[in-house]
């Protein structure tokens, strides 16, 4: 009877546990709905200001700028910076892009640069060696590779002082940029020294700006670019071509560079107090090309009777 008794009240004891998952589902019922009551309740003044700041934020229009310092604002990041078309277009036949040019204050004028040189390398340019070409944001010099270097080298020939030293006096005495530009045909080249047209482009244009340097051009107006094959002038297919192909240029921008206050200054001062020396002016006499008798020429600058 006792053992009966028992069993009734152990069975009891099952039947009375769903109590404690029927709790625990009221409690989370009752959790979900005070969260769903918070959420309903909204300030709803503070929730338009900033659906409004939002759509002002992304309906703004940023300020459009010729460059970086330009536009409004504290940081330089609040101006868009955006070069001029004209800056991005060359007027030579080459495929190459021409470098950009940030700063915006003119240098000496083109015209009257493209004049000295005229007068300065007229026997070049009118054998062929040398071209110029000129439009309104670049005074490019051709330089014929066979004219400085001898084939497959970047080492500057015999001819090579006397050209880059009459260029040198008209490049001197202003400010202009000046990018120095190697090119090459597309004939392979590969030698204890260099390894690719590229490493020899590269070479010959610093050979050149390293010249520039030596005679007294500001370094921080150069700069150094090399193309390689890959921006011909010319059809490679042909050995004119190709020769068209072989070139240094030397590219004058309209812009100045533009020297820090501080060394303005000192070069202000020391021009002060040295005597002031008269400027020789080129001329049509500077180059001569003297034509050898076994075939080849020979550039000088000596005034020889």
């Amino acid at each position: 009877m006792r053992r009966r008794h028992r069993l009734q009240l152990k069975g009891r004891e099952h039947l009375d546990r769903w109590l404690i998952s029927y709790a625990d589902y009221m409690t989370l019922i009752f959790a979900l709905f005070v969260v769903l009551y918070s959420v309903a309740v909204v300030n709803k003044e503070k929730y338009r200001s900033v659906i409004d700041g939002l759509s002002q934020a992304f309906s703004q229009q940023q300020p459009h700028s010729h460059g970086l310092l330009e536009g409004t604002g504290n940081h330089l990041l609040d101006a868009v910076s955006v070069a001029p078309a004209s800056l991005l277009e060359s007027a030579a036949t080459s495929q190459a892009p021409d470098s950009i040019i940030m700063q915006r204050q003119d240098g000496a004028s083109l015209a009257e640069i493209d004049a000295q040189l005229g007068r300065a390398v007229g026997a070049l340019v009118d054998a062929g060696l040398v071209k110029i070409n000129r439009d309104d944001e670049w005074l490019t010099i051709e330089l014929s590779a066979g004219l400085l270097f001898a084939s497959g080298s970047a080492t500057l020939g015999r001819n090579a002082p006397d050209v880059i030293a009459a260029l040198s006096r008209i490049l001197k005495p202003v400010d202009n940029y000046i990018r120095v530009r190697g090119y090459t045909d597309n004939q392979q080249i590969n030698n204890e020294i260099f390894h690719s047209n590229w490493q020899l482009s590269a070479a010959r244009a610093g050979a050149v700006l390293e010249s520039l340097m030596a005679l007294g051009i500001d370094p921080h107006r150069l700069a150094m670019e090399a193309y390689g094959e890959f921006s011909p002038w010319s059809d490679n297919s042909s050995e004119q071509g190709r020769a068209q192909n072989r070139k240094v240029v030397i590219a004058l921008s309209r812009y100045a560079w533009v020297a820090p206050l501080a060394e303005r200054q000192v070069k202000e001062n020391t021009s002060a107090t040295e005597p002031m020396v008269p400027v020789t002016v080129p001329n049509e006499q500077d180059i001569k090309v003297i034509t050898l008798p076994n075939g080849g020429i020979r550039i000088t600058t000596r005034k020889e009777p």
